[in-house]
Protein backbone atom coordinates (compact mmCIF):
# COMPACT_ATOMS: atom_id res chain seq x y z
CA UNK A 1 0.00 0.00 0.00
CA UNK A 2 2.87 2.83 0.91
CA UNK A 3 4.19 1.64 -2.52
CA UNK A 4 1.13 2.08 -4.45
CA UNK A 5 0.50 5.40 -2.72
CA UNK A 6 3.94 6.98 -3.11
CA UNK A 7 4.17 6.18 -6.48
CA UNK A 8 0.40 7.87 -7.25
CA UNK A 9 1.87 10.58 -5.09
CA UNK A 10 5.12 10.99 -7.57
CA UNK A 11 2.68 11.32 -10.92
CA UNK A 12 2.29 7.86 -11.89
CA UNK A 13 -0.83 6.21 -12.99
CA UNK A 14 -1.18 3.50 -10.48
CA UNK A 15 -3.70 0.67 -10.25
CA UNK A 16 -4.05 -1.48 -7.63
CA UNK A 17 -5.59 -5.52 -7.82
CA UNK A 18 -6.14 -7.63 -4.87
CA UNK A 19 -8.06 -10.09 -2.98
CA UNK A 20 -11.59 -9.35 -2.55
CA UNK A 21 -12.27 -8.09 0.97
CA UNK A 22 -10.13 -7.81 4.31
CA UNK A 23 -8.07 -4.33 5.44
CA UNK A 24 -5.89 -3.87 2.02
CA UNK A 25 -8.73 -2.59 -0.36
CA UNK A 26 -10.18 -0.45 1.98
CA UNK A 27 -7.11 1.12 3.03
CA UNK A 28 -5.71 1.64 -0.30
CA UNK A 29 -8.67 3.62 -0.95
CA UNK A 30 -8.48 5.56 1.99
CA UNK A 31 -5.07 6.45 0.71
CA UNK A 32 -6.53 7.60 -2.82
CA UNK A 33 -5.14 4.46 -4.64
CA UNK A 34 -7.60 3.12 -7.49
CA UNK A 35 -8.76 -0.20 -6.56
CA UNK A 36 -9.86 -3.20 -7.86
CA UNK A 37 -10.56 -6.65 -6.31
CA UNK A 38 -10.44 -9.89 -8.19
CA UNK A 39 -11.00 -13.54 -6.90
CA UNK A 40 -7.43 -14.93 -6.56
CA UNK A 41 -8.30 -18.29 -4.88
CA UNK A 42 -10.89 -21.06 -5.35
CA UNK A 43 -12.22 -22.54 -9.33
CA UNK A 44 -12.58 -18.45 -10.15
CA UNK A 45 -9.05 -17.39 -9.55
CA UNK A 46 -7.82 -18.60 -13.38
CA UNK A 47 -10.82 -15.95 -14.91
CA UNK A 48 -8.60 -13.39 -13.09
CA UNK A 49 -5.78 -13.49 -15.72
CA UNK A 50 -8.98 -12.27 -18.47
CA UNK A 51 -9.28 -9.92 -16.07
CA UNK A 52 -5.84 -8.61 -15.71
CA UNK A 53 -5.57 -8.32 -19.17
CA UNK A 54 -8.18 -6.38 -19.77
CA UNK A 55 -7.21 -4.23 -17.39
CA UNK A 56 -3.99 -3.89 -18.42
CA UNK A 57 -5.27 -2.90 -22.17
CA UNK A 58 -7.31 -0.74 -20.80
CA UNK A 59 -5.03 1.58 -18.95
CA UNK A 60 -1.82 0.88 -21.66
CA UNK A 61 0.07 -0.33 -18.38
CA UNK A 62 3.68 -0.33 -19.10
CA UNK A 63 4.59 -2.40 -16.06
CA UNK A 64 3.28 -5.16 -13.69
CA UNK A 65 4.38 -5.37 -10.47
CA UNK A 66 3.09 -8.52 -8.48
CA UNK A 67 3.62 -8.95 -4.86
CA UNK A 68 3.57 -12.93 -3.10
CA UNK A 69 3.46 -16.09 -5.24
CA UNK A 70 -0.16 -16.56 -6.36
CA UNK A 71 0.43 -12.82 -8.00
CA UNK A 72 3.22 -13.38 -9.25
CA UNK A 73 1.90 -16.37 -11.23
CA UNK A 74 -1.26 -14.15 -12.49
CA UNK A 75 0.77 -11.58 -13.38
CA UNK A 76 3.24 -13.55 -15.62
CA UNK A 77 0.81 -15.17 -17.78
CA UNK A 78 -0.94 -11.62 -17.96
CA UNK A 79 2.62 -10.37 -18.56
CA UNK A 80 3.47 -12.79 -21.05
CA UNK A 81 -0.09 -12.72 -23.23
CA UNK A 82 0.11 -8.92 -23.33
CA UNK A 83 4.00 -8.53 -24.29
CA UNK A 84 4.10 -6.31 -20.88
CA UNK A 85 7.32 -6.49 -18.61
CA UNK A 86 6.75 -8.02 -15.04
CA UNK A 87 8.67 -7.09 -11.28
CA UNK A 88 7.98 -9.43 -8.42
CA UNK A 89 8.88 -8.68 -5.01
CA UNK A 90 9.83 -11.71 -2.85
CA UNK A 91 8.94 -11.20 0.76
CA UNK A 92 10.20 -14.48 2.62
CA UNK A 93 11.93 -16.66 1.47
CA UNK A 94 10.14 -19.20 -0.72
CA UNK A 95 11.16 -22.67 -2.76
CA UNK A 96 8.05 -22.04 -4.66
CA UNK A 97 8.35 -22.83 -8.58
CA UNK A 98 7.71 -19.58 -9.62
CA UNK A 99 10.86 -18.34 -8.52
CA UNK A 100 12.72 -20.87 -10.21
CA UNK A 101 11.00 -22.11 -13.24
CA UNK A 102 9.45 -19.79 -14.57
CA UNK A 103 11.25 -17.90 -17.98
CA UNK A 104 13.00 -14.95 -17.03
CA UNK A 105 13.39 -13.00 -20.52
CA UNK A 106 10.70 -10.57 -19.52
CA UNK A 107 10.54 -11.06 -15.75
CA UNK A 108 11.99 -9.20 -13.02
CA UNK A 109 12.34 -9.97 -9.13
CA UNK A 110 12.71 -8.18 -6.15
CA UNK A 111 14.38 -8.95 -3.26
CA UNK A 112 13.48 -7.29 0.19
CA UNK A 113 17.21 -7.71 1.55
CA UNK A 114 20.31 -9.21 -0.01
CA UNK A 115 20.20 -12.67 2.22
CA UNK A 116 16.70 -13.20 -0.02
CA UNK A 117 18.42 -11.75 -3.12
CA UNK A 118 21.02 -14.32 -2.88
CA UNK A 119 18.69 -17.43 -2.15
CA UNK A 120 17.13 -16.64 -4.89
CA UNK A 121 20.17 -16.52 -7.66
CA UNK A 122 21.33 -19.86 -5.64
CA UNK A 123 17.49 -21.14 -6.61
CA UNK A 124 18.77 -20.19 -10.54
CA UNK A 125 17.51 -16.88 -10.67
CA UNK A 126 19.37 -14.55 -13.25
CA UNK A 127 21.95 -12.36 -11.02
CA UNK A 128 20.79 -9.22 -13.49
CA UNK A 129 16.74 -10.19 -13.39
CA UNK A 130 16.86 -9.87 -9.13
CA UNK A 131 17.37 -6.41 -7.72
CA UNK A 132 17.45 -5.64 -3.72
CA UNK A 133 15.15 -3.30 -2.67
CA UNK A 134 14.61 -2.46 0.95
CA UNK A 135 11.18 -2.12 2.82
CA UNK A 136 10.10 1.78 3.55
CA UNK A 137 8.23 2.74 6.63
CA UNK A 138 6.30 5.96 6.80
CA UNK A 139 6.98 5.82 10.59
CA UNK A 140 9.67 8.68 10.35
CA UNK A 141 9.45 12.09 10.51
CA UNK A 142 6.71 14.33 12.38
CA UNK A 143 5.20 10.24 13.58
CA UNK A 144 8.82 9.74 15.13
CA UNK A 145 8.64 12.66 17.45
CA UNK A 146 8.17 12.18 21.51
CA UNK A 147 4.89 13.05 22.11
CA UNK A 148 3.09 9.48 23.23
CA UNK A 149 3.19 9.68 26.80
CA UNK A 150 4.46 5.81 27.97
CA UNK A 151 2.23 5.96 31.35
CA UNK A 152 -1.21 5.74 29.43
CA UNK A 153 0.78 2.46 27.76
CA UNK A 154 1.64 0.98 31.17
CA UNK A 155 -1.92 2.04 32.58
CA UNK A 156 -3.38 0.41 29.82
CA UNK A 157 -1.45 -2.99 29.96
CA UNK A 158 -2.36 -2.75 33.69
CA UNK A 159 1.65 -2.49 34.46
CA UNK A 160 3.48 -0.21 36.63
CA UNK A 161 4.16 3.50 35.80
CA UNK A 162 8.00 2.28 36.15
CA UNK A 163 7.97 -0.65 34.46
CA UNK A 164 10.71 -1.41 31.66
CA UNK A 165 9.13 -2.46 28.43
CA UNK A 166 10.22 -5.14 25.59
CA UNK A 167 8.37 -4.72 23.10
CA UNK A 168 8.42 -8.03 20.35
CA UNK A 169 6.41 -6.65 17.43
CA UNK A 170 4.66 -8.92 14.74
CA UNK A 171 2.68 -12.41 14.53
CA UNK A 172 3.19 -14.66 17.60
CA UNK A 173 4.66 -18.00 15.30
CA UNK A 174 7.21 -20.05 15.66
CA UNK A 175 9.67 -19.17 13.34
CA UNK A 176 9.43 -15.58 14.84
CA UNK A 177 11.57 -17.24 17.58
CA UNK A 178 9.36 -15.98 21.21
CA UNK A 179 10.28 -18.76 22.65
CA UNK A 180 13.39 -17.76 23.02
CA UNK A 181 12.05 -14.94 24.49
CA UNK A 182 10.45 -16.21 27.18
CA UNK A 183 13.45 -18.98 28.02
CA UNK A 184 15.67 -15.20 27.91
CA UNK A 185 12.89 -13.73 30.67
CA UNK A 186 13.75 -14.83 34.09
CA UNK A 187 17.54 -13.90 33.51
CA UNK A 188 16.37 -10.32 32.11
CA UNK A 189 13.67 -9.98 35.12
CA UNK A 190 16.88 -10.98 37.68
CA UNK A 191 19.13 -8.37 36.53
CA UNK A 192 16.21 -5.98 35.71
CA UNK A 193 13.04 -6.62 38.36
CA UNK A 194 10.65 -3.87 36.35
CA UNK A 195 11.01 -5.61 32.60
CA UNK A 196 8.05 -6.81 31.42
CA UNK A 197 7.53 -8.44 27.60
CA UNK A 198 4.89 -7.01 25.31
CA UNK A 199 3.64 -9.05 22.24
CA UNK A 200 1.77 -7.07 19.89
CA UNK A 201 0.65 -8.24 16.82
CA UNK A 202 -1.51 -11.42 15.81
CA UNK A 203 -1.17 -14.49 18.13
CA UNK A 204 -1.04 -18.20 16.90
CA UNK A 205 -3.28 -20.25 19.92
CA UNK A 206 -1.37 -22.67 20.40
CA UNK A 207 1.72 -20.69 20.17
CA UNK A 208 0.67 -18.27 22.33
CA UNK A 209 -0.78 -21.13 24.85
CA UNK A 210 2.90 -23.07 24.91
CA UNK A 211 4.41 -19.37 25.71
CA UNK A 212 2.64 -19.07 28.96
CA UNK A 213 3.05 -22.61 29.84
CA UNK A 214 6.92 -21.85 29.42
CA UNK A 215 6.71 -18.46 31.32
CA UNK A 216 4.42 -19.99 34.02
CA UNK A 217 6.64 -22.99 34.46
CA UNK A 218 9.55 -20.56 35.03
CA UNK A 219 7.54 -18.07 37.02
CA UNK A 220 7.73 -15.14 34.67
CA UNK A 221 3.59 -15.56 33.67
CA UNK A 222 2.97 -12.32 35.17
CA UNK A 223 5.45 -10.20 33.07
CA UNK A 224 4.22 -11.06 29.47
CA UNK A 225 1.29 -9.00 27.61
CA UNK A 226 -0.14 -10.22 24.53
CA UNK A 227 -2.26 -7.18 22.82
CA UNK A 228 -3.30 -9.19 19.83
CA UNK A 229 -3.63 -6.91 16.26
CA UNK A 230 -3.47 -2.94 16.91
CA UNK A 231 -3.93 -0.39 15.04
CA UNK A 232 -1.40 2.35 17.27
CA UNK A 233 1.65 0.84 16.66
CA UNK A 234 3.69 3.64 16.21
CA UNK A 235 1.97 4.79 19.87
CA UNK A 236 2.91 1.34 21.40
CA UNK A 237 6.21 1.49 20.08
CA UNK A 238 7.32 4.91 21.39
CA UNK A 239 5.95 3.12 24.61
CA UNK A 240 9.15 0.80 24.85
CA UNK A 241 12.49 0.88 26.26
CA UNK A 242 13.90 -1.63 24.03
CA UNK A 243 12.67 -3.62 21.05
CA UNK A 244 13.43 -7.28 19.80
CA UNK A 245 12.85 -9.93 17.73
CA UNK A 246 14.25 -13.20 18.38
CA UNK A 247 13.73 -14.61 14.65
CA UNK A 248 14.64 -18.10 13.64
CA UNK A 249 14.51 -17.03 9.81
CA UNK A 250 14.18 -13.72 8.75
CA UNK A 251 13.34 -11.45 5.25
CA UNK A 252 13.37 -8.17 5.89
CA UNK A 253 11.86 -7.18 9.23
CA UNK A 254 9.36 -3.78 9.15
CA UNK A 255 8.99 -4.07 12.77
CA UNK A 256 13.00 -3.57 12.89
CA UNK A 257 12.60 -0.67 10.59
CA UNK A 258 9.75 1.08 12.10
CA UNK A 259 11.33 0.79 15.64
CA UNK A 260 14.28 2.11 14.34
CA UNK A 261 12.41 4.88 12.49
CA UNK A 262 10.80 5.77 16.06
CA UNK A 263 14.02 5.75 17.59
CA UNK A 264 14.28 2.74 19.62
CA UNK A 265 17.25 0.42 19.73
CA UNK A 266 16.31 -3.21 18.78
CA UNK A 267 18.21 -6.76 19.96
CA UNK A 268 17.79 -9.05 17.11
CA UNK A 269 19.23 -12.21 15.88
CA UNK A 270 21.67 -12.97 13.49
CA UNK A 271 18.74 -13.97 11.22
CA UNK A 272 18.81 -13.55 7.43
CA UNK A 273 18.20 -9.93 6.59
CA UNK A 274 18.15 -8.90 10.27
CA UNK A 275 21.98 -7.84 10.09
CA UNK A 276 21.60 -5.89 6.98
CA UNK A 277 19.42 -3.57 8.84
CA UNK A 278 20.77 -3.38 12.24
CA UNK A 279 24.72 -1.83 12.58
CA UNK A 280 26.04 -4.11 15.52
CA UNK A 281 26.64 -1.22 18.91
CA UNK A 282 25.56 1.39 17.13
CA UNK A 283 21.84 1.09 16.36
CA UNK A 284 21.02 -1.85 18.22
CA UNK A 285 22.90 -5.33 19.21
CA UNK A 286 23.00 -8.77 17.23
CA UNK A 287 22.90 -11.93 19.04
CA UNK A 288 22.75 -15.97 18.35
CA UNK A 289 19.92 -17.42 18.75
CA UNK A 290 20.14 -18.79 21.95
CA UNK A 291 18.19 -17.22 25.39
CA UNK A 292 21.47 -16.61 27.36
CA UNK A 293 22.92 -14.42 24.64
CA UNK A 294 19.75 -12.50 24.20
CA UNK A 295 18.80 -11.74 28.00
CA UNK A 296 22.42 -10.51 27.93
CA UNK A 297 22.22 -7.93 25.08
CA UNK A 298 18.63 -7.10 26.12
CA UNK A 299 19.41 -6.47 29.91
CA UNK A 300 22.64 -4.74 29.16
CA UNK A 301 20.42 -1.90 27.08
CA UNK A 302 17.45 -1.63 30.22
CA UNK A 303 20.94 -0.96 32.62
CA UNK A 304 21.70 1.48 30.43
CA UNK A 305 19.71 4.43 29.85
CA UNK A 306 22.10 6.40 28.02
CA UNK A 307 23.05 3.45 25.53
CA UNK A 308 19.38 3.13 24.44
CA UNK A 309 19.38 6.59 24.14
CA UNK A 310 22.17 7.16 21.99
CA UNK A 311 21.37 4.00 19.93
CA UNK A 312 17.75 4.82 19.44
CA UNK A 313 18.87 8.18 18.07
CA UNK A 314 21.14 6.53 15.60
CA UNK A 315 18.75 3.97 14.70
CA UNK A 316 16.48 6.69 13.62
CA UNK A 317 18.95 8.41 11.61
CA UNK A 318 19.92 5.31 9.45
CA UNK A 319 15.71 4.75 9.22
CA UNK A 320 15.70 8.37 7.51
CA UNK A 321 18.40 7.77 5.64
CA UNK A 322 18.37 4.15 4.01
CA UNK A 323 14.77 2.78 5.01
CA UNK A 324 11.88 5.51 4.03
CA UNK A 325 8.88 4.75 2.07
CA UNK A 326 10.73 7.35 -0.54
CA UNK A 327 14.20 5.76 -0.49
CA UNK A 328 11.84 2.46 -1.50
CA UNK A 329 9.31 4.06 -4.08
CA UNK A 330 12.94 5.91 -5.78
CA UNK A 331 14.65 2.55 -5.82
CA UNK A 332 11.55 0.95 -7.29
CA UNK A 333 11.36 3.92 -10.31
CA UNK A 334 15.18 3.16 -11.41
CA UNK A 335 13.79 -0.33 -11.23
CA UNK A 336 10.66 -0.07 -13.75
CA UNK A 337 12.95 2.55 -15.71
CA UNK A 338 15.50 -0.19 -16.38
CA UNK A 339 13.10 -3.13 -17.42
CA UNK A 340 10.53 -0.62 -19.44
CA UNK A 341 13.10 1.73 -21.07
CA UNK A 342 10.85 4.81 -19.84
CA UNK A 343 13.05 7.24 -18.11
CA UNK A 344 13.12 8.19 -14.74
CA UNK A 345 11.66 11.04 -13.28
CA UNK A 346 14.08 13.72 -12.05
CA UNK A 347 14.63 13.67 -8.42
CA UNK A 348 12.70 16.07 -6.59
Amino acid sequence: MLLSDALRLRGHEVLAVCPKGGWLPARLREAGVPTTEVPMHGLTAPRTIGVLRGLAREMSADLIHTHLTRATYMGFFTGAMERIPVVSTVHVATRDFAYRFLPMRNHWYVAVSDYLRQRLVDRGVPPDHVETVYNGTDFGGASAAPRVDGLSVRAELGLPADAALVGEFGRVDAFKGQHILVQAAPSIVSRCPQAYFIFVGYAEPSIQQRLWEMASSAGVADRLRFTGVRNDVPRLMHAMDVMTLPSITEACSMAIIESMAVGRPVVATRAGGNVELIVEGETGRLTERTPAALAQAISSLLEDPEERSRMGEAARLRADERFTVGAMATAMERLYSRVTGIPAPAPA
